[in-house]
């Protein structure tokens, strides 16, 4: 999703980007001399996704843009306990460099929820987006009929709400922090390692140096060996999408952090404290 002007031959992935971005966009406007001069065709994108991991529903949403920060408190306050929405923001420095399908438009929104298996359709995870979803468009609805009321209710409550960042990546290529696992020499996308029984399914939580990590083939076990620091929380555990060596095998490393709903900011570390 970050567009490029190359001639060299496409993936199948690239040449459906540039229609995506054809069909909703163009992307970069702002900032990009040789499209600022038309227009997005759309001013927010939801991308609803599905995760292999135990992460309930998590709202996806870009650092410094108020519209989407406010949309996820929302969010986060009208959905049901059941739902388990967290907020997860990234903070790439800006549009040009996000790469996800919803950066296409000025204001970029990801619904993700799980636990499911690729290619298998849950009811209680369908129910979950489409919950968070309702309340996303009911958010957009509320802001063009009344922004007054609506701004008034959401300074009422909170002023500022804890979210996930990933920590900064460590291997060159990658937009986040992993710790990673070795793959089979003759086949990248399998890994030699299992997730620990007793990290699996714990996404978010304190893992300490010395705890559990992984499991070799022949049940030894390897604990975390303290190479980002301890404790540390961990999220988007036995990821599916992340056997890939394309995507960047691994477990990704999480930090805590609050953000100031009214402007969708993060508050500095020293003001809110970090991942104790």
């Amino acid at each position: 999703w970050i567009i490029t002007t190359t001639h060299e031959p496409q993936t199948n992935e690239a040449k459906r980007a540039a229609e995506l971005n054809e069909l909703l966009g163009p992307k970069n406007f702002e900032d990009d001399p040789e499209t600022c001069r038309q227009p997005p065709k759309t001013d927010l994108i939801i991308d609803l996704h599905t995760t292999t991991t135990n992460m309930g529903t998590t709202l996806i949403i870009a650092q410094g843009d108020p519209l989407t920060a406010q949309m996820a408190a929302y969010v986060k306050r009208k959905c049901p306990p059941e739902c388990r929405v967290s907020i997860l923001m990234h903070t790439h420095k800006n549009q040009k460099e996000r790469p996800h399908l919803s950066s296409i438009a000025p204001h970029c929104f990801s619904i993700e929820a799980g636990p499911v298996a690729q290619g298998v359709i849950r009811q209680d995870i369908v129910d979950q987006t489409q919950q968070a979803l309702d309340r996303a468009l009911e958010f957009i609805d509320r802001l063009n009929k009344e922004p007054e009321k609506l701004q008034q209710e959401l300074l009422e409550g909170e002023s500022r709400l804890p979210c996930w960042v990933s920590a900064a990546s460590q291997r060159p290529g990658e937009i986040s922090s992993k710790i990673a696992w070795p793959s089979d020499p003759e086949h990248v996308n399998f890994p030699q390692w299992m997730v620990h029984s007793s990290v699996q399914d714990k996404d978010f939580e304190l893992i300490h140096e010395g705890d559990p990590l992984f499991v070799d083939l022949d049940n030894n076990v390897i604990p975390y060996n303290g190479s980002h620091g301890s404790p540390i929380r961990l999220m988007f555990i036995n990821e599916g999408g992340y056997y890939y060596a394309s995507s960047g095998t691994g477990i990704s490393v999480a930090n805590l952090r609050y953000f100031d709903v009214e402007t969708g900011t993060l508050l500095p570390e020293e003001e809110t404290g970090s991942a104790k």
